[in-house]
């Protein structure tokens, strides 16, 4: 019997390469597995990371004292692992001083720090203070502020403070415009010296208010609170503290549009005399001059239904 040697011999060579390619396939099909394993955690990873990042960045960040007359809120504005870029904003006395600013300007810088695990870096008040020095760590999903070196100069933000995430902006904003209570008989009278007590001033204004205010006297809304009127309108206490003087104002607004305001406070640090009012339950308005031991009286307004001060000495 002939055997064709070079017919087996091919077919020897070719199931030979038949093996080896099932055995190199096999082997790609592990390693795209590999892969794609490794790339699913990767991917994973970057969630986490990204996750992370969201959860610290975009929110605002809050502490309140137990007497709810001191506020402090940190809203971050940029944050990388090595950076941070945020703006504060302390609330001091009800309102009564604002450590703010409104146009988004950051006056904290800050870099991560290894060993303390936090970033920590400079910061400066609004009230143009020197640069002092803090650290913001991040622990059980809350935020921790601390002053390492107080600033020289003026400013408001406590010392050291744990902050939590504001869950919901907007409802966060609608309750706090809210006055803190429940109707006319709970406010007036209304005095200068008795404003803190009675009011709770909010930094969160809405966007219309601000713009009509700022169209009337040239100013910005630090902080509002909606009183009750005694009309169909809108009667608002606005605070500015951001110039020379501390100043309040009383305007009405119907829908969107301003119908009339009076400045009822003005008190400069460098003056001895200052103007406070007083409003009573007839939304009667009297303004003084106040020199620290007695006041005297500079006139009166009544604010009638339509939403007009009406001048009546």
């Amino acid at each position: 019997m002939k055997i064709d040697l070079k017919a087996n011999a091919r077919g020897l060579l070719m199931l030979f390469c038949l093996l080896i390619a099932s055995g190199c396939n096999s082997g790609k099909k592990e390693t795209v597995r590999t892969n794609d394993a490794k790339q699913e955690l990767d991917s994973l990873q970057t969630e986490i990371q990204t996750d992370k990042k969201v959860i610290v960045s975009n929110a605002l960040w809050r502490w309140r004292s137990e007497d709810k007359s001191r506020e402090f809120t940190v809203k971050i504005l940029k944050l990388t692992d090595d950076s941070l870029i945020a703006q504060y904003c302390a609330v001091y006395n009800n309102g009564g001083k604002l450590d703010c600013d409104f146009d988004g300007d950051a006056n904290i810088r800050a870099a991560f720090d290894k060993d303390e695990n936090a970033y920590t870096g400079n910061f400066k008040s609004f009230f143009n203070s020197g640069y002092g020095a803090c650290s913001i760590k991040w622990t059980n999903d809350n935020l921790i502020w601390k002053i390492i070196k107080a600033p020289a100069g003026e400013y408001y933000a406590p010392d050291q403070c744990v902050l939590e995430k504001v869950q919901d902006s907007e409802k966060e904003k609608e309750s706090q415009q809210k006055v803190a209570v429940k109707n006319s008989l709970d406010i007036f009278p209304l005095d200068y010296d008795n404003l803190s007590r009675k009011i709770e001033m909010t930094t969160s204004t809405d966007a219309y208010v601000k713009n009509i205010f700022k169209q009337q006297y040239q100013l910005g809304v630090d902080a509002s609170a909606e009183l009750p009127s005694n009309g169909d309108f809108h009667l608002y206490l606005i605070s500015n503290v951001s110039g020379d003087s501390d100043l309040l104002y009383l305007i009405t607004t119907r829908g969107q549009t301003f119908i009339d305001g009076l400045e009822i406070a003005n008190s400069n640090g460098d003056e001895a005399e200052q103007t406070v009012f007083s409003m009573d339950t007839s939304y009667d308005i009297s303004l003084f001059l106040y020199d620290g031991n007695q006041r005297k009286l500079e006139g009166s307004w009544q604010l009638n239904g339509n939403g007009k001060f009406i001048k009546i000495k």
